[in-house]
């Protein structure tokens, strides 16, 4: 049972969060929120903070009892709850060369995202070709994107609202086959008979 929770802050994401330098505050346990006047916060900036539990002697564990983003506009005040991101994301080749994401969107602790923003290209950075998926609710959500090439393809996806996005979750690289038939269609016929009696 944890008696303190160290407080950790990074510049950026969870990887910058350097937890073998001196927490940055520590807080009691039970405490449920806690004041962070005079961190000095950088304007423009994206910052990770993580709580770790320390037992009374001494002993912080790995684990992550809670972490939150944030980040600051250019008054350095804080910009808002982020969209969490989006999961289970799947790419799939489907006829005449179109890719078909799918991908579920379950709000955790973020904002209510507008829409998500899916974007394309030829190198992992994705950068050129956007398309737009309007939020509908708590859902699988399906786009099918005609590269309009057979060249290897990316696709990262963020959930946006009011500026702020998402961390974004990519495809690896996938690769359209414009000879691809088109998905085969399921026909049934019946046919009956009288009981013969």
């Amino acid at each position: 049972m944890a008696d303190i929770y160290n407080l950790y802050v990074g510049e950026g994401g969870l990887d910058s969060v350097d937890f073998d330098s001196a927490p940055a505050t520590t807080f009691a346990a039970g405490a449920s929120s806690g004041d962070l006047v005079g961190f000095g916060f950088a304007a423009s900036q994206r910052y990770t903070l993580v709580l770790r539990p320390e037992t009374t002697a001494g002993l912080e564990t790995p684990d992550i009892s809670a972490r939150t983003e944030f980040v600051t506009d250019a008054d350095t005040e804080w910009t808002g709850l982020r969209p969490d991101p989006i999961q289970s994301l799947t790419a799939k080749v489907v006829a005449d060369g179109a890719i078909r994401l799918t991908w579920y969107h379950r709000i955790f602790d973020g904002a209510t995202p507008d829409d998500f923003e899916v974007n394309y290209g030829t190198t992992p950075s994705a950068t050129g070709n956007t398309e737009v998926v309007t939020y509908s609710g708590t859902h699988r959500y399906t786009v099918s994107i005609d590269p309009g090439n057979e060249n290897t393809h990316w696709f990262p996806i963020v959930a946006r609202t009011a500026g702020l996005d998402s961390d974004p979750v990519r495809t690896l690289g996938v690769t359209p086959d414009d000879t691809a038939p088109d998905a085969p269609t399921a026909t049934a016929t019946t046919t009956w008979q009288p009981l013969q009696q």
